[in-house]
This record gives structure tokens, C-alpha cells and sequence, in this order.
């Protein structure tokens, strides 16, 4: 008896030699998606944010001294992505290797092209998986690219996340359990919160729950150990920088749940189509192939695309339960998720028509983003000093600046940071110190939000927390950094600073006492 493939139980599968062949073919779609991480990584690599320089810094002082902090005089555990902040230092390592400088920035770029060419591969093998034609790789590209919420947090976990959401996809298309759990334990080691899109897809992919316990195991063998570690020597299981955003709450009236309105309102609607539409595309997917499933007419294949979706979808639900401030890239999974839904969706709609339509779609999903992209750039040059979506109080190169000149003048005195650090710290690679840096500070708004939570929350972080010295001091300053736009007092050091987000103001250095 002749056997059928999953996708299409009438159609006979192809010999194993011929799969093999395909899925080596797989890797020439690397190349587009090399080049596409290039060109983003140039476009942004001037104008990062500034919690992209703090993990940056982190990666800084890993690749030189093995320390896990923001600056060298203080061990902290606020690095948000675990992961992300170790695929850099390898990055960074190598780049080393090849130039004799530790050039965080450069290996930004090494890992952004890495993890770009893995999600066009991982791209092109689910679409396969689900009987499309490879090509829509190219369109799975464009979606994640011209994401506004994508390309303005270059520097963060943002590309990591779209590369491991397609590859867990791909592995769950092709019922591959072990590969599954590595990808779900690569999620949650990159941000513990991707656990929610791993489980739903996890929870809706038949082939993966027929020795149930393989999966879940993998994963656990994975991330655990880092959890474990960062529990027992930190004091927190999780990045203590989940007390400082949850601390936050909303920007004014702005709030993780109306984020995206608040931004359509008061920046424009241009940049923001280009992650709602896909987004759009996705959730109208889920729905599709959902009523599918519920009349038993969705073959196995394609229920890790519905996972996939409901997963972005829960996502942005738990984040809003937690009611964070809308930070852009909190809502990369969520649309990178919905976008990726949507775009395979989009390719299954069009499998029926004529063979020149797929491809037309496909490159017209493509060519489509990049008109919209290049209109919601409105004039600005390339390579950008600073995203479409930017809150910084100040442009990078200024922080940057400011951070140098600071550390010629304090030498080993301790610096109190204004209401950003990332790019000073860097600039700085002195002591300068805020919660972000300082354990000491951190500790403060610990107890601050165990002291607001309710008693299950209390109970969680509290077991979260319980080796944490919440009674360590904060490192003593004798300098304070001062973000103004009034006056300066006189005879101030001070440097003048620019933002699309503040406008003109002024930075300047005091001392305490």
C-alpha cells in the first residue's frame, strides 16, 4: 500500500532520498534571508534603543571579563533575554577572534544575519510542511522585517523571537518532538513568557502529543539548568527587570492593552499597518482553520499554524493582565506570531489557483511591505539615527557621547543615571547606576512589589525571591547625571541632547553633598 503524505492524504509521499534532497534545497532560501537581516541590522544599527545598549552592555562584559552585570563594578540579573545576551557574546567572541576588539555592535550584526538566514530555512520547511511552495519564505521575511515593532527594537531579543517562533513552527509541522522541545526550551530560555506560544502550540499539535512527555521533558532539559542557576547565585529565577516593568504600569494613559491605538492615534497609521494587517491575516487564519478543526476537516499539519495564532493571541492577553507599560517590542510576539499565521494562511487560500498566482502573491506580499516601509521612513535618512517607534529621551550618538565625557571626569566615583542608562553605561563602562545596574536599588522596588501584589502573586515571586538579599544596600554616589529642558546651573559640565520623542534638552553633572 502506497503511503500518502500528511498534508495531502490523497497524494503519495515522496521517497525518503527525494525529502532529503528538499530539505537540503531548504537551506539556498538562507541567502535571502541573510540579506534581509544585512539590511536591517545596517538601517538600525546607528539609532538602537536604549535597552538594546543595556543588553549590550551586558554582552560587553561578558566577552571581556566573564561578568554578568551592566557595569564591571556591579553584578546585576536585569538582563531581560538570558539567551539572547549569550548568542551575543559568542558573536561578539568570534568577532574578537577576527579583529582583536570587543565590538558588541559588530556581533549584533553577525547574530542578526545568522538567526535571519535560520528563519528563511525554518520559513520555507513549514511552508512546505503544509503543502506551499517554499517561496513564501520570501513573505514570511518581509513580515517580520517591516514590522515596525520588529525593526525599531533591533538590539533585543526581537529577532531571536521570530527565528525561533518559525523554527518551533516548522518542528511542529513536521511532528518532531525532540526539535520541538529544543526550540520550546530555546523560547523560554530567550524570554520565559514564550512559553505561553510554545505551550499552545504544543497543545494543539496532534503529532506532538502522542508520546506526550518528549516535548515538555526536552524543554525542561534545557532551560531549567539556567533558571536553576540564576535562582540559586541571583536570587531571582527570573530577570529582576520583570519588577521594574510591572512597577512601571503604563506610560500615562498609554498601557499595554491600548498600546497599539494609542500609537495609531498620536504617531501616525502608516508603520503601524504593516504590523496590524499581517496580524489581521493571522487572526482571520486561526479562525478559518479553527472551524475546520472543530468539523474534523484540518489535517495534523496544519494545527500548529492555529497554535501559532491562538499563541500571539494569549501572549498579548497575559501581557495585558500584567499591565505593563507598551513598550514596542513587548508586542513582537504577538504580531510576529499573528504575521506568520497570516502569510501561511494567505499561501493556503491561494493553493488551489493557478501556478503563477501563488508566486505573484507572494512577491506581492514582498513588494507590498517594502513600498509601505519605505513610506513610513517619511524622508528619514539611512542608516536611521532613530526608529520609527522611539521613546528615548535622547538620540543614541548623544548618550553615547555624554556617557565618555562623563567617564573622564568622575574616574572611579559612582554616577546616579538619569531616567535612561543603557546608552551612558555604555558610553560610560564607569559607575553609573540606577535598578537596572545596581542590585542594591533593585532590591528597594523587590520589596515595593511584593508589597503590592495580591496573596497568589505575593506567594509566587516571594518563592521567586526567597534567596534574594532584599536588605542589600544601594552602592553609595557622589555624581548625579540631570535630564533637563530648563535651565542649567552655572558652571555645570553639560551636553546638549536631541530626541524625536522629548525634543531639545539638556544633560548635566552634578555632584551629591
Amino acid at each position: 500500500m502506497a503511503t500518502t503524505t500528511a498534508t495531502d492524504p490523497g497524494r503519495p509521499a515522496a521517497a525518503p532520498a527525494t525529502d532529503r534532497r528538499r530539505r537540503l534545497t531548504d537551506w539556498a532560501w538562507a541567502v535571502p534571508g541573510a540579506v534581509a537581516g544585512a539590511a536591517a541590522v545596517w538601517v538600525a544599527h546607528r539609532g538602537l534603543i536604549d535597552d538594546a545598549y543595556i543588553t549590550l552592555g551586558y554582552v560587553r562584559e561578558m566577552a571581556t571579563s566573564w561578568h554578568w552585570g551592566l557595569i564591571p563594578t556591579e553584578e546585576s540579573n536585569t538582563a531581560t533575554s538570558p539567551l539572547n545576551v549569550l548568542l551575543l557574546t559568542a558573536c561578539t567572541w568570534l568577532v574578537r577572534l577576527v579583529t582583536g576588539d570587543v565590538r558588541p555592535v559588530v556581533g549584533l550584526g553577525v547574530l542578526t544575519v545568522a538567526l535571519s538566514a535560520l528563519l528563511s530555512v525554518w520559513a520555507a520547511r513549514a511552508a512546505r510542511g503544509i503543502g506551499v511552495a517554499p517561496a513564501w519564505a520570501l513573505a514570511v521575511l518581509a513580515v517580520v522585517f517591516a514590522n515596525p515593532f520588529v525593526n525599531s527594537a533591533v538590539g533585543l531579543e526581537v529577532v531571536p523571537i521570530a527565528a525561533l517562533l518559525t523554527g518551533l513552527l516548522a518542528q511542529a509541522v513536521a511532528g518532531r518532538r525532540v526539535a520541538f522541545g529544543v526550540f520550546a526550551g530555546l523560547l523560554v530560555l530567550t524570554r520565559l513568557d514564550l512559553g505561553v506560544v510554545a505551550a499552545a502550540v504544543y497543545l494543539l499539535t496532534p503529532a506532538l502529543r502522542r508520546r506526550p512527555w518528549v516535548a515538555p521533558a526536552v524543554a525542561a532539559a534545557l532551560a531549567l539548568p539556567w533558571y536553576a542557576f540564576s535562582w540559586w547565585h541571583f536570587g531571582s529565577a527570573i530577570p529582576t527587570s520583570f519588577v521594574i516593568k510591572t512597577l512601571q504600569r503604563s506610560f500615562g494613559d498609554q498601557t499595554f492593552l491600548n498600546g497599539p491605538w494609542s500609537l495609531w492615534a498620536t504617531r501616525g497609521q502608516s508603520p503601524l499597518w504593516l504590523a496590524v494587517v499581517p496580524a489581521a491575516a493571522g487572526v482571520a487564519t486561526v479562525v478559518v482553520l479553527g472551524l475546520a478543526g472543530a468539523r474534523g476537516r484540518l489535517p495534523g499539519p496544519l494545527w500548529p499554524l492555529v497554535g501559532l495564532g491562538l499563541g500571539g493571541a494569549a501572549h498579548y492577553a497575559a501581557y495585558s493582565l500584567l499591565q505593563v507599560p507598551p513598550y514596542q517590542w513587548y508586542y513582537v510576539p504577538t504580531t510576529v506570531a499573528l504575521g506568520v499565521t497570516g502569510t501561511l494562511g494567505l499561501a493556503l487560500a491561494l493553493r488551489g489557483a493557478a501556478r503563477w498566482v501563488a508566486p505573484a502573491a507572494a512577491l506581492g506580499v514582498v513588494a507590498a511591505l517594502g513600498v509601505l516601509s519605505v513610506v513610513s521612513l517619511d524622508g528619514r535618512p539611512l542608516p536611521w539615527r532613530a526608529p520609527v517607534y522611539y521613546g528615548s529621551w535622547a538620540l543614541p550618538e548623544d548618550y553615547l557621547a555624554v556617557g565618555a565625557a562623563v567617564a573622564d571626569r568622575i574616574g572611579d566615583d559612582t554616577v546616579l543615571a538619569p531616567p535612561e542608562i543603557g546608552a551612558l553605561a555604555y558610553g560610560c563602562r564607569c559607575s553609573i547606576v540606577d535598578p537596572f545596574s545596581d542590585p542594591g536599588r533593585t532590591a528597594v522596588l523587590v520589596q515595593r512589589r511584593l508589597d503590592a501584589a495580591g496573596p497568589v502573586g505575593r506567594f509566587l515571586l516571594g518563592l521567586n525571591f526567597a534567596r534574594l538579599d532584599t536588605g542589600e544596600q544601594p552602592r553609595p554616589a557622589q555624581w548625579r547625571l540631570v535630564w533637563t529642558q530648563g535651565p542649567v546651573p552655572p558652571g555645570a559640565p553639560s551636553w546638549p541632547t536631541d530626541s524625536p520623542a522629548k525634543g531639545p534638552a539638556t544633560i548635566y553633572l552634578e555632584r551629591i553633598g
